[in-house]
């Protein structure tokens, strides 16, 4: 996602919404719940854990819109993370939670195994 700061105004290439909904990130099969802050077309920015060392791929879940977006992370800090789309799925599957997103990442994939430079 580009983005320029023209005269302190921020110029993003997607408009961002706010969305304050529960979601969950799914990391190397394991699910962890998450809020998503805003989703734009091109990413969304969440409060998570932070990451030691950013995991190559994530999966954002968000049962609302019932979509899982295969993402990259380009930034975190203050507990918040922004995450880049580079695949999105819907999915039609019962979600069940926690437990539920890393099956239904599963069942809608295959996924690709890397972003390859994304």
């Amino acid at each position: 996602m580009s983005q320029i700061e023209v005269l302190g105004m921020e110029k993003r290439a997607y408009r961002r919404y706010p969305a304050s909904r529960k979601a969950y990130l799914v990391v190397g099969g394991e699910p962890l719940r998450c809020r998503l802050i805003d989703i734009a077309k091109g990413g969304a920015r969440i409060a998570a854990p932070e990451f030691a060392t950013p995991p190559d791929v994530l999966h954002l879940v968000d049962p609302a819109r019932r979509m899982i977006h295969l993402t990259r992370m380009v930034w975190q800090g203050d507990g918040q993370m922004g995450l880049q789309f580079i695949e999105s799925r819907a999915f039609t599957e019962p979600l069940g939670g926690a437990e539920g997103a890393g099956r239904v990442v599963e069942m809608v994939g295959p996924w690709p195994k890397q972003t390859q430079g994304n």
